[in-house]
């Protein structure tokens, strides 16, 4: 075994999005700490994530499954998992979301590495008793399961009947960055958003469950009084991209919404914004609002999810999914009230602070590792 343990970070895909950005996060953080990483994507062979990683010293594998062909594909890629766990020779595995326990549950028990497996959210559990039962059978595999929101773990430990000791609740953690007036500035002249704009952003993938058709409609109806100074940018790719433009031409607002593509630097384009905006019909805890709340940026969301606890005491706005002219109604109050924007944006931020510090998160997730909070402090007390 290699002196320094290694920690493997299978993330879903090395595109940009939320269980992404905790995956590739803490693979950073554990590397700052003194521990060996690998990262590897189960659904993607290159992406984003995979250039910020490489780019920070992490090596990155190709386990995508999509290469293995043939009628046995999975047992495939069951025997080259666990060939790159024995391989790299890896201490501890964490991975997102239970469909990854079917493509590495099997092999890290037979490999006898630690695996962690974080849920963020549970649309899937929607589709009734065919992903129930084999969710249930997977998750035997997981040494710990761990939920970004309280209310997932009572469905792993009621539906899914594990052990309540093994599921855990771990909220996402996100670090705070340095925000002033001139870092404000830059960003918005470098997006071309004018001082007087207010700007609304939206950070995610184009995908159905964020329902941004639903977005696109409360943006349009938005009151005479607030919609000639209010513009819209939506951060991020996705499936549903071709089809969100073409509304929005129909709309009539090619001029008034931007669509700005996938960014490496989410937390330094939200600098620009006035507001973010979430109009998700699932969601776990979003790593979008976390980030826009760090940022400073008050935020209006649908109450799905963690959402609600997220954004209650008055850190944000609630309103009910798939209804836009609610959404509207809320953005117009953001809109209209820099005295609202402030006061949520500074609860915000105190809330983050004391709940979803980086550090706290990136203990536990080691802990629940069977690893020690730093490799150099282990050595030193042996």
């Amino acid at each position: 075994m290699p002196t320094v343990p290694v920690v493997a970070e299978g993330l879903f895909t090395y595109q940009i999005g939320g269980s992404e950005r905790v995956g590739a996060d803490l693979a950073l953080e554990f590397q700052r700490r003194g521990y060996r990483v690998v990262c590897f994507a189960f659904h993607d062979s290159d992406g984003p994530m995979r250039t910020q990683l490489e780019a920070s010293g992490i090596r990155c594998l190709d386990m995508n499954y999509a290469a293995c062909k043939g009628v046995f594909r999975r047992l495939l890629y069951l025997w080259k998992f666990w060939r790159m766990l024995r391989r790299e020779q890896i201490s501890a595995l964490h991975v997102h979301h239970t469909a990854a326990l079917i493509l590495c549950g099997i092999p890290a028990r037979l490999a006898r590495v630690r695996l962690v497996m974080t849920e963020h959210a549970l649309q899937w559990t929607e589709w009734g008793l065919q992903y129930q039962r084999p969710a249930q059978r997977y998750c035997r595999y997981a040494t710990e399961i761990t939920v970004v929101e309280p209310t997932q773990a009572d469905y792993f430990r009621g539906a899914l009947a594990l052990p309540a000791d093994r599921v855990h609740y771990v909220a996402n953690g996100v670090r705070v960055p340095a925000k002033t007036a001139q870092s404000v500035a830059q960003m918005r002249e470098r997006l071309g958003i004018a001082p007087q704009v207010l700007a609304f952003f939206y950070v995610g993938r184009l995908d159905p469950v964020k329902d941004l058709g639903t977005l696109l409609d409360a943006f349009a109806a938005l009151p005479a009084d607030v919609s000639g100074r209010s513009r819209l940018y939506l951060v991020g790719d996705g499936s549903e991209r071709a089809m969100l433009e073409a509304k929005r031409d129909r709309l009539g607002l090619r001029e008034a919404v931007t669509f700005l593509g996938v960014r490496n630097d989410v937390s330094e384009v939200l600098m620009a914004a006035d507001a973010v905006v979430m109009s998700s019909k699932s969601e776990g805890l979003p790593m979008a609002l976390l980030e826009a709340m760090a940022a400073g940026v008050p935020c209006v969301a649908t109450a799905v999810g963690g959402i609600p606890e997220l954004l209650g005491g008055d850190r944000g706005l609630c309103v009910p999914a798939q209804d836009s002219a609610q959404l509207a109604s809320a953005m117009a109050s953001l809109a209209r009230s820099l005295e609202l924007r402030t006061r949520l944006a500074a609860r915000a931020t105190q809330h983050l602070q004391e709940n979803h510090a980086f550090d706290a998160i990136a203990d536990r997730y080691l802990e629940l590792l069977g690893l020690p909070l730093r490799v150099v402090e282990s050595r030193a007390a042996g």
